[in-house]
């Protein structure tokens, strides 16, 4: 019987802009000024373009299950592979925890709390669990997760943007805008910020981890990038702009300020507030499914293949990737304990989770700046549905592709103020090289014990003239 799909286009796109707008981010985007205008529109725009291009040639041209698992095993072979879906699936034990810290300063805001950051720990690590049992039911069934939350951010978005714009005409713009405060100031505080929008705008492979689900993947996966980016562009530009609109930039908190503006705007209503807190609970809870399922499924794959240990190979009969869901609980809840016993804030621990997650986030779209370019050269007969135009634009687009994250990987290793550099700088880095080291065990053991199953296999067979 063939398998059922079960992601049609609309879907697809939920998925990917549920997935790929960080709601999350609109406080720090608008913490940088009105600056950010240029840097949307600027850098924001020219990462976009490039990262999209190349999604969508890819993606298009090798519509498998397991997105950049597949290509870049096309591309450098199994090692490679496993190591890029490792640190695929790496950053999402340390995204679901930031994303959920978030979520409960949010809350905080909302609701007139204060609490701990021991409470908001075990808070997260519940949290994360159950994301973990809504990433072990099939698709067809949890889909609804992600296209619901897509709808509540755009709806979300749509409150704030309208109240922020409202509340400029009636009472003035909380800061000021010229034609000289909208160009940055190209200094360290740029280079530590600007990383924020690379991290905002990356993701958009992320549909093609699923790419086996979808009913026409050639299609549907080069449409459903150009709207959710186009969409993802004018949302955040918009959003961050009434954000400034209703508060002064040096009273912007980078992981609440988009609802203290929207408190600001609608606090006269506790009703629309609380609908707005309800909204942002689903919108979040979207957002950390669409990622858990695009890793959970790419280690799937690498697991199946023998790439990784066989843990990660763990899945239902519908195909849901159980192993690599509750190996990343287990993880997530190691790491959110480690951060968060040693973090003494709320928005502290959301900054050291997030720079942690941008590093390792970025790894894998370096290597695949450089998957574009070895497969147009060893495959170059390939069907492409979509192909970045001309001879020299595909390797402009990549080496562009790459300069931006690796330019973001070095802004994330900034300090943030306040922090203790050569500590903040040792911590980061050690957390990523032992994250790494136990990644390189884990892959040579499968390796190994993919080669001795195969040489098993081999001596198994019956010899060429043997007696059957």
């Amino acid at each position: 019987m063939a398998k059922t799909k079960k992601l049609r286009l609309f879907d697809i796109l939920c998925l990917s802009f549920a997935s790929f707008f960080s709601i999350e981010l609109v406080g720090s985007q608008a913490s940088i000024g009105p600056s950010m205008i240029f840097c949307i529109l600027v850098f924001g725009a020219l990462y976009l373009i490039c990262h999209g291009l190349i999604c969508a040639e890819l993606g298009s041209t090798y519509p498998d299950q397991g997105g950049i698992y597949v290509w870049t095993q096309k591309a450098f072979g199994s090692r490679w592979a496993a190591r890029t879906t490792w640190w695929y699936w790496l950053n999402v034990v340390s995204f679901v925890p930031c994303t959920l810290v978030t979520l409960i300063i949010v809350l905080q805001q909302v609701l007139g709390l204060e609490i701990s950051t021991l409470a908001i720990t075990l808070l997260v690590i519940a949290g994360t669990w159950l994301a973990v049992g809504l990433n072990c039911i099939s698709l067809r069934h949890t889909k609804i997760v992600s296209n619901v939350g897509s709808v509540l951010k755009l709806v979300v978005c749509a409150v704030l943007i309208i109240g922020g714009f409202g509340y400029a005409m009636a009472n003035g713009s909380a800061n000021a805008f010229s034609f000289e405060s909208v160009f940055p100031t190209f200094d360290m505080g740029l280079l530590a910020l600007v990383p924020v929008y690379i991290y905002g705008l990356t993701g958009m492979d992320l549909i093609s981890c699923n790419a086996g689900e979808m009913e026409n993947p050639k299609r549907d996966v080069p449409r459903a990038l150009l709207i959710a980016g186009v969409v993802s562009i004018v949302v955040y530009l918009l959003s961050a702009l009434a954000v400034l609109f209703v508060l002064p930039q040096g009273g912007i908190d980078p992981a609440a300020g988009m609802i203290d503006a929207i408190i600001v705007v609608y606090g006269g209503s506790k009703v629309l507030v609380g609908l707005i807190a309800i909204a942002l609970v689903l919108v979040y809870i979207s957002y950390i499914f669409g990622w858990m399922v695009g890793g959970n499924a790419t280690a799937l794959e690498a697991g199946e293949a023998g790439e990784l240990p066989g843990w990660f190979a763990k899945s239902t009969k519908a195909h849901a990737p159980v192993g690599p869901a509750v190996l990343l609980g287990i993880a997530s809840t190691a790491l959110m304990l480690v951060y968060g016993l040693t973090a003494s804030s709320g928005s502290e621990l959301f900054w050291t989770l997030l720079a942690f997650t941008s590093i390792i986030f970025f790894l894998p779209y370096i290597v695949m700046s450089f998957n574009l370019m070895k497969l147009r050269k060893d495959d170059p007969h390939a069907e492409r549905p979509f192909a970045i135009p001309g001879k020299r634009l595909p390797l402009v687009v990549a080496v562009l592709n790459f300069v931006f994250l690796a330019v973001a990987v070095i802004g994330f290793l900034v300090p943030p103020e306040g922090e203790d550099p050569l500590g903040y700088v040792a911590f980061m880095l050690g957390g990523i090289i032992v994250s790494q080291v136990i990644g390189e065990v884990l892959i040579a053991r499968a390796a190994k014990k993919s080669a001795l199953a195969d040489a098993d296999a081999a001596d198994a067979e019956p010899q060429e003239g043997s007696v059957a």
